[in-house]
């Protein structure tokens, strides 16, 4: 499953039920619900029950390739041509011109529910012949005839809290699950997806363990909760997440929330990722921004398209033309504004630049933010440099416990790392290093190593006491 919906270029249908030997074509998304459309309502219906028709179809189709809900049975098709399955379609048939029309202004459009992601499974019947939970097509056209708009129309049917995605993206969808299979020591987006969905899905089989934190980092408990998964539905339990484990583990957390139903328990932003703080745009401020400033701060260090910016917490003008840059540089919408797209991708270029430092602690040099949130009960050279800065920090701050640099995270480390976010007014991470505290710490090492008499204004978002 893609982590924000999309319009895809191109869509494929397979012409028969799920299991019938039928051929799959491959279409442009918007000529398949121009053919939808023409094969599932008349032309001549009023406009507004036209257009709530296609928006169905619209939102109908989009469920199932956002939650690759026959992708991850296995199948190579987005959607059948069947209406016992999903709705009809037929292969090289003429297109009304009227219907068109509509398509092509509203294609990108879709219907959610509100504070819902996924596009809503718009369920719909002919109202006549076929009775459903959904929205009834010649009831629509009775409600067009008595002046309800096309919004109108579909909150009639499927309640007040839907809304309507307008001019959604438009680009390629990919396969959500990794290239490699994920393992233990793995970290990063994909990592925390699946202890999210793993949790959740526990929920209705208790068997499985919950993971906590759900923060990126497959440790061993995310090994025992994968195990047991892969026990309780009959996989090989070898504790690794390929492409077979992750859509089996995907197609069960989309049953347990109905992600495919007009009763859908709702994908909301949290159940993601808690890496991507929320829309960040000029004027916001906050946690989420001083990752961000860190984020592009340091990219810009080695993409000399990226423009610099400081590192204050503020979405000020400054920061928003770093943002333009970066979005002109890899080819996304300029906007100004941090959806998650570019956040995705701006977290994506950050990694692939620290992946390969080496994390080897030299006297007064500082190394960037590993890309994995450091906490208790992990280990590495990465949490060694960590310890060798607090340690220096230690013996300037009486607040600041002494640690050992074992690279060893224990709860000698947490206790550091809770002190120095207390003496330094950074907001709680539950004794966690994510960017922000990496980059507080290393600030104030690289500035007491200097001996610098460092005033509190000049690093708003590390105040030094």
């Amino acid at each position: 499953m893609i982590e924000y919906p999309t319009i895809p270029e191109k869509i494929v249908v397979h012409l028969g039920a799920p299991m019938e030997d039928a051929a799959n074509i491959t279409i442009d998304f918007i000529d398949y619900i121009k053919n939808v459309a023409s094969s599932e309502i008349y032309p001549t219906w009023p406009q507004e029950a036209l257009r709530a028709n296609i928006l169905a179809q619209i939102s109908v189709a989009l469920n199932r390739i956002y939650t690759e809900y026959y992708r991850s049975r296995g199948y190579s098709f987005d959607i059948t041509s069947s209406t016992a399955f999903d709705q009809s379609f037929v292969y090289q048939r003429d297109i009304f011109e009227n219907v068109a029309s509509i398509v092509d202004e509203i294609f990108d459009s879709y219907i959610r529910r509100r504070d819902n992601i996924e596009p809503l499974f718009a369920a719909f019947c002919d109202g006549v012949e076929v009775q459903c939970d959904g929205l009834s097509q010649w009831g629509s056209v009775d409600l067009a005839n008595r002046g309800f708009s096309a919004i109108e129309i579909l909150r009639s049917y499927y309640g007040q809290d839907i809304e309507l995605v307008i001019n959604a993206p438009i680009e390629n969808t990919q396969a959500s699950a990794p290239v490699s299979p994920l393992r233990e020591g793995d970290t990063g987006r994909d990592v925390e997806i699946l202890q999210r969905r793993l949790n959740r899905i526990s929920v209705n089989f208790p068997r499985i363990p919950k993971i906590y934190p759900a923060d990126g980092l497959f440790d061993k408990s995310t090994t025992d909760a994968v195990k047991e998964f892969q026990q309780v539905f009959g996989l090989a339990e070898d504790g690794l997440v390929g492409k077979n484990t992750w859509y089996s583990i995907q197609s069960v957390y989309n049953a347990v929330k109905r992600l495919y139903e007009l009763n859908s328990e709702g994908l909301k932003l949290a159940d993601l990722s808690t890496e991507y703080p929320a829309q960040l745009s000029e004027g916001s401020s906050g946690e989420g921004v001083l990752v961000l400033q860190y984020y592009l701060s340091y990219v810009s260090t080695y993409v000399p398209t990226v423009q610099s910016v400081s590192i204050d917490g503020s979405f000020g003008p400054m920061t928003k033309n770093s943002v333009l840059s970066f979005q002109r540089t890899y080819g996304l919408p300029q906007t100004g504004v941090v959806n998650r797209t570019t956040w995705n991708k701006l977290q994506e270029i950050y990694y692939s630049q620290v992946q390969n430092i080496p994390y080897i602690f030299s006297a007064g040099e500082i190394v960037p933010y590993p890309g994995r949130i450091l906490r208790n009960g992990i280990e590495g050279n990465d949490v060694r440099v960590l310890q060798e800065y607090l340690s220096f920090i230690a013996d300037k701050n009486a607040e600041i416990p002494d640690v050992v640099a074992d690279g060893a995270y224990g709860p000698a480390t947490e206790a550091a790392v809770r002190a120095f976010i207390k003496s330094y007014g950074l907001s709680d991470t539950n004794g966690r290093v994510n960017a922000t505290v990496w980059d507080a710490i290393a600030s104030v090492y690289e500035d007491l190593y200097a001996g610098e008499n460092v005033q509190n204004d000049q690093y708003p978002g590390y105040p030094i006491t």
